[in-house]
């Protein structure tokens, strides 16, 4: 592998049509990727795609937003948050299981507070099976970093990524604290937002994603995303820290390889 995108979502139905030649790509371009499973079902696809593939692993979880046990309204119905051990248990065994996720809280769009209760809950039973199965965790945080930190606080020793990272240095330096690293999206391709934080955090303690199919990079944005474009995302990074990227890109795959035992 010369890059690694450590999430993205090579189950979803956007790649129903092509998913062979996406696959192709990558391994023409040498990128690697964990695929991320969001409820059981997606779970289970990603695990068959990572044990089909070289260079592709997967995470096993329930994303917050299916806490409640309805579908979420921007990832397709049919996703159930209800944490089923047994049928989890089954999908560790594989060696392509790198960790557990994405799991975590999301606050936004959250008109009832009961809900949180619940997300709460189910981020920790994903805690207490990852601290069982010596699994790191792929966090899915979203305008809930001071609560997901709180949660965390109480497991030490627990470790993992914080996928889309979107806050600032001070949010930053707490995950640092506990031993997490921080992954970034395509959207710094097209804004400033998060250059001061990308050149806060350690080299050893940053990843490069995609979140594909979702916000897709310059010079591809508003197409489909897919694994491949998450070279230009390192490009960005390397541009913003001032780093040569071959330098940044070999850090990030070493960064797999200790978080996610790749």
């Amino acid at each position: 592998m010369k890059y690694i995108d450590i999430h993205c979502h090579l189950d979803f139905p956007d790649y129903d049509s092509d998913r062979e030649e996406v696959l192709a790509r990558m391994r023409e371009n040498e990128v690697g990727a964990i695929t991320i499973g969001a409820d059981l079902e997606s779970s289970k696809k990603a695990v068959e795609i990572a044990e089909a593939n070289e260079n592709i692993w997967a995470t096993i979880g329930i994303h917050p937003e299916y806490s409640s046990g309805f579908p979420s309204p921007d990832q397709g119905e049919g996703r159930v948050g209800f944490w089923e051990e047994k049928e989890f248990e089954k999908l560790i065994k594989s060696p392509k299981v790198v960790g557990i996720g994405e799991c975590g809280l999301d606050y936004f769009r959250l008109k009832d507070d009961s809900i949180k209760e619940k997300q709460k809950k189910l981020f920790e039973q994903q805690i207490q099976f990852a601290i069982k199965h010596n699994k790191p965790l792929m966090l899915h945080i979203r305008d809930a970093y001071d609560d997901a930190l709180d949660i965390l606080k109480n497991y030490p020793g627990v470790r993992g990524n914080v996928h889309f990272f979107a806050g600032n240095i001070s949010v930053a330096k707490k995950f640092l604290d506990l031993g997490f690293t921080m992954s970034f999206t395509g959207v710094i391709t097209f804004t400033h937002d998060y250059d001061e934080v990308i050149k806060y955090i350690p080299q050893n303690s940053i990843m490069s994603e995609t979140d594909a199919p979702f916000v897709a990079p310059v010079p591809y944005r508003g197409k489909r995303n897919e694994p491949l474009y998450v070279i230009e995302i390192v490009k960005k990074m390397a541009e913003i820290r001032g780093e040569n990227i071959d330098i940044l890109s070999e850090a990030i795959i070493n960064n797999a390889k200790r978080v996610f035992g790749i």
